[in-house]
């Protein structure tokens, strides 16, 4: 039972890898990694694990980017905003 639980975890991972779910890569960030049976599997799973990593590091600085950009655009609308207010006609 061991040997298809860590089967099947590796197929799952390697299926959220090839589709990018990065809820799916989230969640396996979480889950205990199974035991494997043999060094081949153990090598497989380190290296899918590998790509989710980088899938996963990829998407959160994007993500950091965009709030970045966000908080610019928020602070120069503020600064903007501020300014035509006091504007008197």
């Amino acid at each position: 039972m061991e040997r298809r639980n860590a089967k099947e975890w590796i197929n799952s991972l390697k299926i959220a890898i090839i589709n990018n779910d990065l809820k799916k890569l989230e969640e396996y960030s979480k889950r205990e990694v199974p035991e494997f049976s043999s060094i081949e599997e153990a090598k497989k799973a380190l290296n899918l694990i590998n790509q989710a990593t980088n899938i996963l590091m990829k998407e959160k600085n994007i993500i950091a980017k965009k709030l970045q950009a966000l908080k610019q655009n928020k602070q120069y609308f503020h600064i903007h905003n501020t300014s035509t207010m006091n504007f008197k006609a």
